[in-house]
């Protein structure tokens, strides 16, 4: 991939790239996506219409381009942002910290290839209004050895405040 292909064009690409592995995970939603059903008594509650495979998509997405630039993109701008990390103790607050967390796995402007790859399996969604609750299990290493990659379970917060699905909590844990 080269600077020269807009960030649009390269989000759609790794998108692409991505998607298969997603797809396959899909498979656990079955027929239930976790949305609620509709409200047979017609209360007007909207729900976030969480789109899976696109939010954890361009999530994955950031780690395969280790694109900092992204980090400000997925996650809420709010200093009630949330975040457990399986590499390093204690409760990260605010977006300041989540950004300087990705920094020391070398997360750079622009991106950079990374080393490993990582995926995400057995994904569970429930939607509670504007708030929509990822259950998965997280893998980091190489797919062709996935015996031998790191993995544990994760769960990732989105809440929309009129702009989107945003990332407000994300926590990670080792198998």
């Amino acid at each position: 991939m080269t600077r020269s292909m807009s960030r649009t064009a390269r989000r759609r690409l790794l998108l692409a790239l991505a998607l298969p592995a997603l797809t396959g995970a899909a498979a656990t939603w079955g027929c239930d996506s976790g949305r609620p059903e509709p409200d047979p008594n017609g209360s007007g509650s909207e729900g976030l219409g969480f789109d899976a495979e696109a939010e954890l998509g361009a999530w994955v997405e950031l780690w395969a381009t280790y694109d900092l630039e992204r980090v400000d993109d997925l996650f809420l701008d709010d200093p009630r942002l949330t975040y457990f990390s399986s590499e390093t103790e204690g409760l990260m607050v605010g977006p300041a910290a989540i950004r300087t967390h990705h920094e020391g796995f070398d997360f750079v402007e622009g991106g950079r290839a990374p080393g490993q790859e990582l995926w995400v399996e057995e994904i569970h969604v429930s939607e509670f209004g504007r708030v929509a609750v990822v259950g998965a299990t997280w893998h980091f290493g190489d797919r062709a050895m996935p015996d031998e990659a790191s993995r544990g379970p994760m769960t990732v917060v989105y809440v929309d405040e009129g702009h989107g699905p945003k990332i407000a909590h994300m926590h990670f844990a080792d198998y």
